[in-house]
């Protein structure tokens, strides 16, 4: 088990440092940046329940003037099959600075936010193929906003539904010390005030690679590609992706 934490790690420093330098060329992408790391701990309580666990680190590159980190949990019930629910919530901190120059003064903008963003969601797994599974995502997001140097506050509700597909190249179940792919898009619909007369605010298409250490433990590196509209009069923002995970399991009860 430590071997394989281990190497999940390496995985994601060696990633790391290989994408950061994407800063430098992002500009030939015509868009802003993203890199990711995650750790991921499920608790599998019985055959009905599980607890989702997650920490992240988010940093900004090319143009992105940010840094952020946070954690989400959640509680999911195995309905059967084909579906399951789960209720949970997500904290945000986000660090936004940058320098304003105007020709004649420079302005620094430094500006420190916290988002708690409670969830809900239907997950339906269909149609099931002989070793993978279509996985669709419906998820209702409640997002409530602070700032650190004001007492200005505010609130969105965004609907989230996403399809992913995961599967071996060679069609088996991935099973333990094998390759797989992922891939999914995402939409996201403006319920209330995620943009302005816009309700198609965002598409993020996926494509990644994993790999499954063991029944416990597996890791995998992803690129999105995600556009979002903030309002009818302004250009649509591009954003460039890199997603790195470590997704550890522990059955409690074996």
């Amino acid at each position: 088990m430590k071997k394989y934490l281990t190497i999940s790690l390496l995985f994601l420093l060696a990633a790391n440092g290989l994408f950061a330098q994407v800063d430098l060329d992002l500009g030939l992408l015509d868009g802003d940046g993203e890199l990711r790391t995650i750790y991921v701990q499920r608790h599998r309580l019985n055959d009905q329940y599980i607890v989702n666990l997650d920490l992240g680190a988010y940093i900004g590159l090319g143009n992105n003037i940010w840094t952020r980190w946070g954690y989400r949990g959640s509680i999911l019930r195995n309905i059967n099959d084909f579906y399951k629910v789960d209720l949970g919530f997500m904290y945000n901190r986000v660090h936004l600075f940058d320098e304003i120059d105007d020709g004649e003064t420079k302005e620094k903008f430094d500006l420190t936010s916290h988002e708690l963003r409670p969830h809900q969601t239907l997950h339906v797994n269909y149609p099931r193929f002989q070793s993978s599974v279509l996985k669709h995502r419906f998820r209702l997001e409640e997002r409530f906003f602070t700032y650190s140097d004001s007492d200005y506050r505010k609130s969105k509700v965004r609907l989230r539904y996403r399809v992913m597909h995961s599967a071996r190249f060679d069609g088996k179940t991935i099973t333990p010390k094998s390759l797989f792919y992922r891939a999914s898009a995402e939409f996201n619909f403006n319920i209330y005030q995620e943009a302005e007369d816009v309700f198609w605010v965002r598409g993020r298409y996926t494509l990644g690679l994993g790999y499954q250490f063991s029944a416990k433990l597996s890791a995998d590196m992803n690129y999105f590609y995600e556009h979002t509209k903030v309002g009818k009069d302004y250009d649509q923002i591009v954003t460039h992706i890199f997603h790195f995970a470590v997704r550890h399991t522990i059955n409690w009860n074996k």
